[in-house]
């Protein structure tokens, strides 16, 4: 596999990283390319999971109650964040409804106004739930690797 299609691949599989990590992860896809280590630049994967075990994920000792407690936020989370979309998304098509069929007597700015901040709001909700995705991910995978210990 050349190595910037394997670059690529690692990258798109570790998409969760911060910024911190991410140039960790640049600083060793450098010096594994530099060193033409051809065994590794086959696999994608195994590269991916090496590297969260060595340079992400401490040796912690995690529990289940660990894991219970981070699927009730993954619950919880998700089910505000979807609510906040679907409030925002439902309330931009109430607006534009105002526009097409007007049943009530208000001001065009207000509509407008209501329209701008339900598009913000729908535009901030999917931003956090890529984020929080993100984290929680990041957080199963650190109880996969450490839940052994």
């Amino acid at each position: 596999m050349k190595a910037n299609i394997f670059e690529q691949k690692v990258k798109k599989q570790l998409w969760f990283l911060n910024k911190k990590e991410k140039n960790k992860l640049d600083e060793v896809l450098s010096k594994t390319v530099d060193l033409n280590e051809s065994d590794q630049l086959k696999r994608p994967v195994a590269f991916s999971n090496q590297f969260l075990k060595e340079y992400i994920f401490k040796e912690k000792v995690v529990s289940s109650t660990q894991l219970f407690v981070l699927l009730l936020g993954i619950l919880g989370t998700y089910i505000v964040l979807i609510g906040l979309f679907l409030f925002g998304f439902l309330t931009s098509l109430t607006s534009v409804q105002y526009f097409i069929k007007p049943e009530v007597e208000l001001s065009t700015v207000t509509v407008v106004l209501t329209l701008v901040g339900a598009l913000l709001l729908v535009i901030v909700s999917l931003y956090m739930i890529k984020v929080v995705t993100g984290y929680f991910t990041k957080k199963l995978l650190e109880y996969k690797h450490n839940k052994t210990l």
